[in-house]
């Protein structure tokens, strides 16, 4: 039984981590002000060995 609580707790606290982990990764996240649109493409030229 002390394996099992061990065990829950350890998960408990890698859970917690990965957690917080992942609001410092979006809080660190450079915002960017231009949005990207998909109504315009850039110009690409063909490639003729396609």
């Amino acid at each position: 039984m002390g394996v099992l609580k061990t065990l829950f707790k350890l998960t408990l606290l890698l859970a917690l981590g990965a957690a917080l982990a992942g609001v410092v990764v979006l809080v660190r996240r450079p915002s960017t002000s231009t949005e990207v649109s998909f109504d315009e493409w850039p110009d690409v030229p063909r490639n003729p060995a396609a």
